[in-house]
């Protein structure tokens, strides 16, 4: 034998051996079982400089903004300086978006009104609450105002505590459960442990603030108006499920337009029975025929966590699971309670809706007002303080030009979250009754957002950026907010909001929309495409494909045009695996062009598109799926394996693949 090294070849064979999927799983359950168990709910104190307090350096007896951390100044408030004045009880305010104001900020925060009603009581409110703050974040900045010396804390938080990211122990156990009882088991389970990780941090900040007083304000969600965009209306389901339910689904639909309430509850129940709870869909169908407004209640916060997972993308809450466990804690570890919950449900009887909500969770100036005020009167009486917090001072309402620009703002974020029509409505109808001169806005979003162009070439994105809240929101920096969609459906009401008040846009807009985009269109296109974020090419969990992942029955696509002509459209298409080869079919303006049989593999098909059916601006193109039982492609049949890997895993459905999508006019042969 030649003189090699023994262990070469067991090396090469066994490296050949883990270089497959069955290899890299393999690995990672090794990997597991060579390091100790590791819990999220094993949180680590933050241990403060004690000079630095989120994005200010204490400097000479004052807190400055630490030029080097520049790039999180637009989370934060926009103090350069806040001073720590000698005498005065300081008070700081800790949170999410939702605390900062969002829409508000930087004119109104809940800090800021907070302020307002301790005028003159001796007190100072430093404002510490950060957009995006996760509970890390905020647990550090907690301990960063204590080591600094405050007489009181208030924490506004909860909205941002689902991103758990669970440990390599705690992936395989999800995984297990996602073998035994598929998507839905292991969202509830994963539900379960951000609980556990929430009462962790509760207990965290006990410790850390000692016997420092804590106001904590218990966060409520928009239960009367919203509705989670349809990507997430059910994961894929396990044992050929899907069909059965989508067809539940409009039978409860068709039950509940006849009035026939008994029918609905029980198709809802089998629905929930198929989905597991899962579905937000099934709940809120449920409340619509449910017996009493405290079952519609209970249903709607239902509906509001079952969304809750690792395996999709949502707009942030608070889970009703969360909310009981702050409620608890506080009262284990004394902090004081201001409870969103009651509080708005006092002001609005039923489920709490666009008298306190901008979107999900992002306050009205009624809803900041409400919860300043009863922060203020708790710490009136935490502190003792001799004067008691008054609200001669706090505006009733919110500045006309401030409210106006909220309003729009509101109407946008919704829009990108997949909100309905009525809803963006109301928010321009108020924008507009607030102050008029917010149509100049509306007239500059209509123009940048359907240029080509990046917005930041865009002089009207310009002009928009002039104002403090817009250009906290719509961020240059921030592709995610600031991307170009194929939001048509808010332009449209934006262009009625206009026209409604003898603004005369709709004309100059269509003109605008023809030129920058007719001719060929690729109807893949985010702007095109994608009406929401999670509808984004690169949006969504899971490894990127080099083709679309068609998560509804139905994919539609904007095609404009100039004049009507003869156009073709081209397809490259396939159905996911274990679904059984269809009919596919191509419509447009609701008139279909065109049907193919579709399988697993690969094909292009072309579609000849007639100009009557074509009218000069946007048209609706759409691809019709076949039914496919659960439209589990590869990357959801393998999800248990992904899991424990590392990576992230998508749940929905899947009813088909898009690999190209085309529109080309057809130039006539030369004679």
């Amino acid at each position: 034998m030649p003189p090699t090294d023994p262990t070469h070849s067991i090396t090469e064979r066994l490296s050949r051996s883990l270089s497959g999927p069955e290899g890299t799983l393999a690995l990672a359950r090794m990997q597991v079982l060579g390091r100790p168990v590791e819990r999220s709910t094993e949180l680590t104190a933050p241990t403060p400089s004690g000079t630095e307090v989120g994005v200010w350096r204490l400097t000479d007896g004052q807190l400055r903004r630490d030029t080097r951390r520049r790039d999180e100044w637009r989370y934060w408030a926009d103090r350069p300086e806040i001073p720590l004045r000698p005498g005065h009880r300081r008070i700081a305010v800790l949170g999410e978006s939702a605390t900062r104001g969002y829409f508000f900020d930087p004119a109104y925060s809940l800090a800021g009104l907070v302020g307002t009603a301790l005028d003159g009581t001796g007190v100072d409110v430093l404002d510490l609450a950060r957009t995006n703050c996760s509970q890390a974040e905020l647990l550090r900045t907690a301990a960063e105002a204590l080591a600094l010396g405050v007489d009181a804390l208030v924490v506004h938080a909860g909205n941002n505590w689902n991103n758990v990211d669970p440990t390599p122990m705690e992936r395989h156990e999800l995984a297990l459960l996602l073998e035994e009882g598929g998507f839905p088991a292991a969202a509830a389970s994963f539900r379960d442990l951000v609980t556990e990780v929430a009462a962790s941090a509760l207990d965290l900040l006990r410790a850390l603030a000692g016997d420092v007083p804590v106001v904590l304000v218990v966060p409520e969600f928009n239960l009367g108006d919203w509705t989670d965009e349809p990507i997430l209306d059910c994961p894929a389901l396990p044992a050929g499920r899907m069909r059965r339910w989508l067809r539940a689904r409009d039978e409860a639909e068709r039950a509940l337009r006849d009035g026939d309430l008994a029918a609905a509850r029980a198709i809802v129940a089998e629905m929930t029975g198929l989905d597991g709870g899962s579905s937000p869909v099934s709940h809120r169908l449920a409340a619509r025929c449910a017996a009493s407004p405290d079952e519609a209640l209970t249903t709607l916060r239902a509906a509001k966590d079952a969304v809750v997972s690792p395996f999709a993308i949502h707009s942030p809450r608070t889970l009703a699971s969360v909310q009981e466990v702050m409620r608890r804690k506080a009262d284990e570890a004394g902090f004081h309670l201001v409870d969103q919950a009651a509080l708005f449900r006092e002001g609005d009887a039923g489920a709490p809706g666009r008298r306190y909500f901008l979107d999900y969770c992002h306050l009205t100036f009624d809803g900041l007002r409400a919860t300043a005020l009863a922060v203020a009167e708790t710490l009136g009486a935490a502190l003792e303080l001799p004067e008691r917090p008054g609200t001669d001072g706090v505006p009733v309402r919110a500045a006309a030009d401030r409210l106006a620009l909220a309003h729009f703002l509101a109407a946008v974020h919704n829009a990108h979250y997949g909100q309905p029509e009525d809803v963006l409505r109301h928010h321009l109808s108020r924008a507009l009754e607030a102050d008029a001169s917010v149509a100049d806005r509306i007239e500059d979003y209509l123009d940048y957002q359907t240029r080509i162009a990046p917005n930041w070439m865009c002089s009207s994105y310009e002009r928009s950026t002039q104002d403090p809240a817009f250009r906290r929101y719509m961020v240059v920096g921030d592709g995610r907010l600031n991307g170009k969609l194929a939001d048509h459906s808010l332009r449209e009401v934006m262009l009625d909001a206009l026209e409604s008040r003898g603004v005369p846009a709709r004309r100059r807009y269509e003109d605008l929309l023809v030129a920058e985009h007719s001719g060929v269109t690729d109807l893949l296109a985010d702007t095109h495409l994608a009406t929401t974020f999670n509808e984004r090419r690169d949006a969504g969990v899971g490894l990127r494909t080099a083709y679309l992942r068609a998560s509804s029955p139905r994919t539609r696509s904007t095609l404009v045009v100039d004049e009507p002509a003869p156009l073709v459209l081209e397809v490259t298409w396939r159905l996911p695996a274990e679904v059984p080869a269809g009919s596919v079919s191509v419509a447009v303006n609701g008139h279909e062009v065109g049907t193919a049989e579709a399988g697993t593999a690969w094909t292009t098909r072309e579609f000849t598109v007639s100009p009557d059916i074509l009218r000069r601006g946007r048209n609706t193109v759409e691809i019709r799926w076949p039914e496919g039982g659960d439209g589990a492609d590869k990357l959801v049949a393998g999800a248990p394996a992904r899991l424990e890997c590392g990576e992230n895993v998508p749940s929905h459905p899947v009813h088909g693949h898009v690999h190209a999508w085309s529109a080309t006019r057809v130039v006539p042969a030369a004679v």
